[in-house]
């Protein structure tokens, strides 16, 4: 599978991209500038602030995945770039898009993360999860909670929106849950929030699947 990871030099893109380079997948690593991500991974160069939707499409072309990792500004960056993306996406034929958004998006938030600059973020981010549910493509939205650069233990909580309690989680453990759910066709259509907890990663997904469908019988 070839897939594009759009803020690929970014704490978190990083991460992913180190992953799906170790399960051997084809990776174009898509930042700002240009960076040197390593063997078995091509870069290309987009200012989501600026780019537009044809040179995006044209980065896409022969992509099967996009994993939206990006961050910045929230109206250039977390809500325009991300619609770009996805409609480029659409229009390149790309089947599987991942979503990294942020916990409290959706849900009650504690009172200092409403107004201001957090309204504007959050209001950012669902607009992004809008426009990716209302596409063509099969989606994944996984919305971490505080993003910690310590080591990751392989072991979350996950869950629908605003089912668990607001927590952090290891951007270590966050690149693993992406592959993870690029890797399994069951997760599309599924936005679930990720904390860390005590379920192997594997297993928490595979409890919010079977919490889904026993809620839908």
């Amino acid at each position: 599978m070839s897939v594009a990871v759009f803020g690929a030099s970014g704490q978190t893109g990083r991460r992913v991209v180190a992953r799906l380079r170790d399960e051997g997948q084809e990776v174009v690593a898509v930042s700002r500038r240009t960076s040197a991500e390593g063997e078995g991974v091509r870069t290309a160069v987009a200012d989501l602030a600026h780019v537009g939707v044809e040179e995006l499409a044209g980065i896409l072309q022969g992509v099967d995945a996009v994993v939206f990792a990006a961050a910045g500004d929230p109206i250039r960056i977390d809500r325009d770039g991300a619609l770009h993306v996805i409609e480029a996406s659409e229009r390149a034929g790309v089947r599987r898009f991942v979503l990294i958004t942020g916990m409290g998006v959706g849900r009650t938030r504690p009172a200092e993360y409403y107004g201001g600059f957090w309204g504007t973020y959050f209001g950012a981010k669902k607009a992004s999860e809008d426009g990716l549910r209302a596409s063509t493509l099969s989606w994944t939205i996984l919305q971490p909670g505080e993003l910690l650069n310590t080591r990751g233990r392989g072991a979350v909580e996950l869950a629908p929106t605003g089912a668990l309690p607001i927590g952090a989680v290891s951007r270590d453990d966050v690149a693993l849950a992406v592959v993870t759910v690029l890797a399994d066709e069951r997760t599309a259509g599924r936005s679930w929030e990720i904390v860390q907890g005590h379920r192997p990663i594997e297993a928490a997904i595979e409890r919010a699947l079977g919490a889904a469908i026993d809620r839908s019988a």
